[in-house]
């Protein structure tokens, strides 16, 4: 058996390795890297390592430990989150604070890989703008697991202990299930919602028990030298080029992951039998591995702030070779001015009190920044509703500004959305609201998912107006549609809560369903054939409905895009062509009971579809409009229910298409 050696060079150069991998991949191959799951091995083979040498470990050890842990930790996290909040107050476009202002939070505790966890599978922040606080998704999965493992090594170590076991038997068999159980979880979570599994904390427990049976059980994984290097070598290689040649980045972390985990096992495999990989164990990579964490923290917030100073996701070699130069300064001299000092301090390492009252006292800054930050925040929100409320009284007053501002522009939402009468993408239930006139002869139901729910402002001004009744039913992320396994269906909930609706539709006999009439599938508007299902069954109960062709997708964030540029009405137009048939997809198609709507006229003019009409800012995202924008509308909107109730009365049904 291969002596167990003081210092593995070789795996200190692996964290070096690591790092440099995923800032390359960031600024340049914009691909997973499968450098941060290298961490994640890494991170497990110390952390059982550390704990196992003890014949027993007592809660006081623990606790030690994390006292430990958090001197490593806390200072370049709090140094980075602090500086990144910061800068971000000064160059952050406006359209991202709010968000942002969480993303900064969850970092703080350590759990901004569940922030954007939500994130990513939150149907209305889809299209969001990467958050510079994201590298930090990493550290928070390390962090909870700097907490977990010792737990769990502190029960199984006692079970050794008190059944009298040699070794560690019941630790193994722990770390055993947890790589099988997890393992198994990770594939099925990738397979059914991947944005969601790329941070989860469960999908990610696998990779650390690996490497804490890598810990167990290395020494005892013996090889001549030569066998030893060429195993390292191979798997060095493997690391490095694997991503090149396989765009990950929507199958981790399920078996894929296994490439990069396997690749880091085999290195350290080889650094026990002393593989001698110059590599990996000469000064300079040993000496950047001592770097390596705060390297990493340091390279995305400045890649994020290139883009927003000069609005390109491109980075060139110049740029690129520059952030990583700063990013390394940053790290020395975080790691030279504050994680060594704190770490090596006697002070803090005599007593574990003294320890965690440190760090905290650290996070006190970011958590200080953060509220500086939620001040200004709050301060230009309200004035920037007050703008927009103003302007929604008189229009024609208007200063030369965008309402609703940038700021608010993800938060100027429906007032279904903010009431409670929208239901989410899980829930089955009907959410019924009413609004206008409810003793009113005349019933309009607005029914459908988000893009239907975007012009309730319009239909409420209406119903107002013209004295009708308006009752509202719309579910995110599910349109009204008779197509359960479309690729628009984003839950199964979907099809359950349709079959109510139509249920309640035809039971009320509404004068007219208002809805969504078109999709975009494949680079293709069509009608799909769920929506025509659902059309037909309300004309067999004598339900009519009004088919609304769905206004254009700009595929981008269009309040960045706004804030980002000096000509947004030029830059950040895009062409109708490209997000719209020459002719809507409703031409063809003849419904007795079916008004084919089509406002195309309010987004695109001529050739070109704006993210602004005046004054007001038309999308609050990549493809939902505005709630200012769907209220600037009503008066159209009422011409098209005027429209569709002569047409239908008429017996015209879908030929009829609404005077321009």
């Amino acid at each position: 058996m291969v002596k167990d050696r003081e210092y593995l060079y070789e795996i200190q150069g692996l964290r070096a390795v690591a790092a440099l991998m995923v800032a390359v991949y960031h600024i340049w191959i914009q691909r997973v890297s499968g450098g941060v799951d290298v961490f994640f091995v890494v991170a497990a083979f110390f952390i059982v390592g550390s704990l196992t040498r003890r014949e027993r470990l007592s809660v006081g050890d623990v606790l030690d430990y994390y006292g430990k842990t958090l001197r490593r930790v806390v200072p370049g996290a709090a140094l980075v989150v602090s500086a990144t909040i910061l800068v971000s107050m000064w160059l952050m476009p406006d359209s991202m604070w709010r968000n942002q202002l969480k993303h900064a939070l969850a970092s703080i505790v350590f759990m901004e890989n569940w922030s954007l966890a939500l994130t990513a599978t939150d149907y209305l922040q889809q299209g969001s703008p990467p958050s510079p606080f994201q590298q930090l998704w990493a550290l928070a999965v390390q962090v909870q697991y700097y907490f977990l493992f010792p737990l769990m090594l502190w029960l199984s170590l006692k079970l050794d202990v008190h059944r009298g076991r040699g070794g560690h038997r019941y630790t193994a068999c722990l770390l055993l299930a947890v790589t099988v159980v997890s393992l198994a979880y990770s594939v099925y979570i990738t397979e059914k919602n991947q944005p969601w599994a790329y941070f989860d904390t469960f999908a990610r427990a696998w990779e650390f028990s690996l490497g804490g049976l890598l810990a167990l059980y290395a020494t005892r994984i013996t090889m001549s030298v030569p066998m030893a290097k060429l195993l390292g070598l191979v798997s060095l290689v493997v690391l490095l080029t694997f991503a090149l040649f396989l765009d990950v980045s929507t199958l981790f972390p399920g078996v894929m992951a296994s490439v990069p985990v396997l690749a880091a096992g085999g290195i350290i495999i080889a650094a026990r039998n002393r593989c001698d990989i110059k590599l990996l164990n000469n000064r300079l990579f040993v000496w950047f591995g001592d770097i390596s964490f705060s390297f990493y923290l340091w390279h995305w917030p400045l890649l994020s702030f290139y883009r927003y100073v000069t609005g390109e996701f491109d980075v060139g070699f110049v740029a690129g070779a520059s952030i990583l130069i700063a990013a390394g300064l940053l790290a020395f001299l975080t790691t030279w001015g504050a994680e060594s000092p704190i770490r090596r301090s006697t002070l803090l390492s005599r007593r574990r009190i003294h320890a965690y009252a440190a760090c905290a006292i650290l996070m006190a800054l970011p958590a200080g920044s953060l509220f500086a930050w939620y001040q200004d925040y709050q301060a230009r929100s309200s004035e920037a509703r007050g703008e927009l409320e103003a302007f929604m009284n008189a229009p024609s007053a208007a200063r030369d500004e965008i309402y609703p501002a940038t700021l608010i522009a993800s938060l100027d939402l429906p007032e279904s959305s903010r009431d409670g009468c929208h239901q989410n993408q899980f829930g089955t239930e009907i959410l019924e609201c009413e609004y206008g006139d409810p003793k009113a002869d005349r019933t309009v139901v607005l029914a459908g998912g988000s893009h239907a729910q975007h012009w309730l402002a319009a239909l409420k001004a209406s119903a107002e107006k013209e004295g009708f009744h308006l009752i509202t039913m719309t579910k995110g992320a599910c349109m009204l549609s008779f197509e359960p396994h479309a690729r628009y269906t984003v839950d199964a909930s979907c099809e359950a809560w349709n079959r109510k609706v139509v249920d309640r539709l035809v039971a009320l006999k509404p004068d007219l369903v208002f809805t969504t009439g078109t999709r975009v599938e494949g680079g293709k508007e069509v009608v799909p054939e769920g929506y025509l299902e659902v059309w037909r069954e309300l004309g067999k109960a004598g339900v009519d409905v009004l088919a609304l062709r769905d206004n254009p997708w700009f595929g981008f964030d269009v309040p960045e895009c706004v804030d980002l540029s000096d000509q947004p009405s030029k830059a950040c137009s895009v062409s109708r062509n490209a997000v719209l048939s020459d002719r809507s997809p409703t031409d063809g198609y003849h419904l007795p009971n079916v008004y084919f709507a089509d406002l195309t006229d309010l987004f695109c003019q001529g050739q070109r579809c704006s993210p602004l009409r005046q004054h007001v800012l038309v999308y609050r995202d990549d493809h939902h409009i505005t709630n200012t924008f769907s209220y600037m509308a009503a008066g159209r909107i009422a011409r098209e229910l005027h429209d569709a109730e002569m047409a239908l009365d008429g017996g015209a049904g879908g030929d009829m298409v609404s005077a321009r």
